[in-house]
């Protein structure tokens, strides 16, 4: 055993590994918390993989090492710390300490598991002559494994769950393939390290997050005017119908109460259209108080009562916004469609105003 064979034996990895630490060296548009979590992600890499490779080096020993079952158990556990580490790079706030508890649980369960084995045999364990049995437990860390590869498919489903279907398609892929990486090692029996297929994962997940969030308008987590245009060209075929929504009063509020006031409204407004504007609706920040929702595949119903349901939370907060939508006609452009629905939007505006919620003084 020498560092240079394990360099030799992982050196896409490490290079993979280091060329991320690159990456992360000149993102842009990475938040600092997300190459935090990131910089762990690698940490945990490069602990695994040298865990494994020393450990593939005790079982050359005629005798047991103690330092065979501490490597072991420690490989186990750091595959699902890798996984609960990357779900954390695509949550926008902290998660609470109850949350992480919870998703950590079978973790904190599977740790004493391990670490006892020795003695009570209960998941492996190991001779004195240096041979390795398995216990009762012994598929209890691929069920741990298995269980948090669940949880990350859900996880990254709900993430970009309102985003395009390519987008959720990516996220997919990118879960599925060290977890079928890891089947088909155990398929074919294969004694192999991980490490390199997580690496591999990471790498295209954190290039593909890199990707989707130079997409997002960073105030209000919607997708921003690139994206828009974009998706008009992408998605001609399939969108039916389009809205178009304007704040009301943010000159007033930026005036009057700052710009961080400001933010602030746009940032729950933000949040409303995007959890409200039904199924099929891709929702668009596209100027200061502009948006634009687009609906894929979506009949006209569906479209109004969305607005409804998007009005009503609209009047639980002390924000507005004035609405209009048009459907795009079977031999018509969606470009006539945006034209008419921005129409009616300044028409509800207006009636907005004729009806006093509007202030004339304050848009």
């Amino acid at each position: 055993m020498s560092f240079v064979n394990y360099v030799l034996e992982n050196f896409v990895m490490i290079f993979e590994l280091i060329g991320l630490l690159i990456v992360l060296g000149i993102s842009a548009h990475i938040s600092q918390r997300m190459k935090r979590i990131t910089y762990v992600i690698i940490f945990l890499m490069f602990m695994e993989s040298a865990a494994f490779y020393l450990e593939q080096w005790t079982q050359t020993f005629d005798r047991l090492s103690p330092l065979r079952p501490f490597l072991t158990y420690s490989v186990y556990t750091l595959y699902p710390l890798i996984m609960v580490s990357v779900m954390m790079i695509t949550v926008s706030r902290k998660w609470s300490i109850r949350k992480l508890l919870l998703i950590l649980l079978p973790e904190f369960i599977s740790i004493p598991l391990y670490f006892t084995s020795p003695w009570t045999h209960l998941v492996c364990w190991f001779t004195p002559d240096n041979l390795y049995l398995g216990g009762y437990l012994s598929k209890w860390p691929y069920f741990v494994f298995g269980f948090y590869g669940v949880i990350f498919l859900i996880h990254n489903l709900i993430v970009f769950s309102k985003y395009s279907r390519k987008d959720r398609f990516m996220a997919i892929f990118v879960t599925l393939y060290p977890v079928l990486g890891v089947v088909y090692y155990l398929i074919f029996n294969t004694n192999k390290d991980y490490s390199a297929l997580f690496t591999s994962a990471v790498l295209l997940y954190y290039i593909f997050l890199y990707i989707h969030m130079a997409k997002i308008d960073p105030l209000t987590s919607l997708m921003n005017r690139q994206s828009y245009y974009q998706d008009i060209q992408m998605g001609a075929k399939t969108i039916t119908g389009v809205a178009s929504v304007d704040m009301n009063e943010l000159k007033y509020i930026n005036d009057n109460m700052g710009h961080q006031a400001g933010d602030e409204a746009l940032q729950t407004i933000g949040s409303i259209l995007l959890n409200h504007s039904g199924h099929g609706g891709n929702v668009y920040r596209t100027g200061g108080d502009e948006f634009i929702i687009l609906y894929h595949n979506v009949k006209e119903t569906e479209i109004t009562d969305a607005i409804a349901d998007m009005r009503q939370k609209l009047s639980e907060t002390p924000y507005s916004c004035a609405f209009g939508y048009s459907m795009v006609k079977k031999d018509g452009a969606i470009s006539e469609a945006i034209v008419e629905a921005d129409g009616k939007m300044y028409k509800d505006k207006a009636e907005m105003k004729a009806r006093g919620e509007i202030p004339h003084n304050r848009d």
